[in-house]
């Protein structure tokens, strides 16, 4: 089976953590950080999303707005960071 972006097994956060042990590579480490950190952001991003629901639920009108404001905020400022839309990439 060939790899491609949406048809292949997820890496594990044990096989993530396993990598770091084994690998001294600067780059293979950033990218193990990317892959963690893109976790996080995700979550965080659910986290949000879910309180937008439930406050839609409970008739929360500014809650709702600002759960979304939120996930909006977090995901663009992982764009800006990653320099998908203006803003720079950290340099090392």
């Amino acid at each position: 089976m060939s790899l491609a972006p949406d048809n292949f097994e997820p890496i594990t956060d044990s096989e993530l953590r396993e990598l770091w042990r084994q690998y001294r590579d600067p780059d293979v480490r950033r990218l193990i950080l990317e892959v963690h950190r893109a976790r996080g952001v995700v979550d965080a991003a659910h986290a949000d999303a879910l309180r937008a629901l439930y406050a839609s639920w409970d008739k929360q009108p500014g809650d709702v707005k600002a759960s979304l404001q939120a996930v909006i905020d977090r995901l663009l400022g992982e764009k800006v960071r990653l320099g998908a839309i203006g803003g720079k990439p950290l340099k090392g």
